[in-house]
């Protein structure tokens, strides 16, 4: 019945003429207590999933955070950093300014010669995983204002919001979001992306970027963020070994948010198959 150009919608004169199943009033009491029960019970079996996801996911952190910080080997003598929020690392790493590690790209151009190229916003990398959603062409997307033009292998940092942790690897050249940085590094770029999506790293986003309503990172701020730094061959370790860890985190996530739309899905199929009378429900009559 629903119709409307812009979004779907209903009058109330449409909602009186749709028809229902009638029970009496004693089944009706029977059927919304039985669901009440169920449902609640699908819905702490929901809640615990999803804080299983959580817990996954300050997993992911978690793990990231210590391995950037300390390195694969629990033997090698350490030193203090000399930095509060990245504390003790191995004693042959160093602590570098990210500007000494990287360099931004800006390479605005006119999105009108781009149409066929693939666009990333913030929006398109999901948080803290360094995900790349699916993407839609500059055309497509109907962009306008100028974009940066970046390249495959560039890591593409969200400026905007930064304590979100968008960040990721392209994956194919395209344009991005002036709210965007492309970035080069003269280090191993998959270890420079575990980096970023650290503790250590956020936090002194944070600190940098809390003081105002909309919080943004500017080039100098962002070149003056420290990072630990091991030995190239040390970093591509590192890397090779989150990204095998990373995989299992996000298998066992997909796992528990399959789990949740099964049960979704069985609560709606619950209802709706009481509320019509597809099974009898304890303390309604048979017949």
């Amino acid at each position: 019945m629903s119709t409307g150009s812009t979004f779907d919608a209903i009058t109330s004169d449409q909602i009186g003429q749709v028809r229902i199943p009638a029970p009496t009033i004693k089944e009706q009491k029977a059927i919304a207590t039985f669901l009440d029960e169920k449902t609640a019970e699908i819905d702490s079996l929901i809640d615990e999933t999803e804080k299983s996801i959580e817990l996954l996911g300050e997993y992911r952190k978690a793990v990231i955070s210590e391995v950037v910080t300390k390195g694969l080997d629990p033997s090698v003598p350490m030193k203090d950093s000399g930095i509060e929020w990245i504390g003790e690392i191995p004693e042959h790493w160093e602590v570098k300014k990210f500007k000494y590690i990287a360099e931004v790209k800006a390479n605005l151009v006119d999105p009108n010669e781009y149409q066929n190229y693939l666009q990333v916003s913030p929006e398109r990398i999901e948080k803290d995983t360094a995900k790349l959603l699916d993407c839609q062409t500059v055309g497509d997307t109907g962009v306008e204002s100028d974009n940066h033009l970046f390249f495959k292998g560039q890591l593409l940092y969200s400026k905007v919001r930064p304590a979100l942790n968008k960040v990721t690897i392209a994956p194919f050249d395209g344009l991005c979001s002036a709210d965007m940085y492309p970035i080069e590094t003269n280090s191993w770029p998959n270890w420079l992306l575990y980096s970023m999506l650290s503790q250590s790293f956020v936090t002194q986003v944070r600190v940098s970027t809390d003081r105002v309503k909309m919080p943004k990172v500017n080039k100098e701020e962002l070149g003056s963020f420290l990072l630990p730094v091991p030995p190239e061959n040390e970093q591509r370790d590192i890397a090779s070994f989150l990204e095998s860890k990373m995989n299992s985190v996000d298998a066992a996530i997909e796992i528990e948010r399959d789990l949740v739309c099964s049960l979704n899905e069985y609560r709606k199929s619950l209802i709706s198959e009481a509320v019509t009378g597809k099974f009898k429900v304890p303390g309604v009559d048979e017949s």
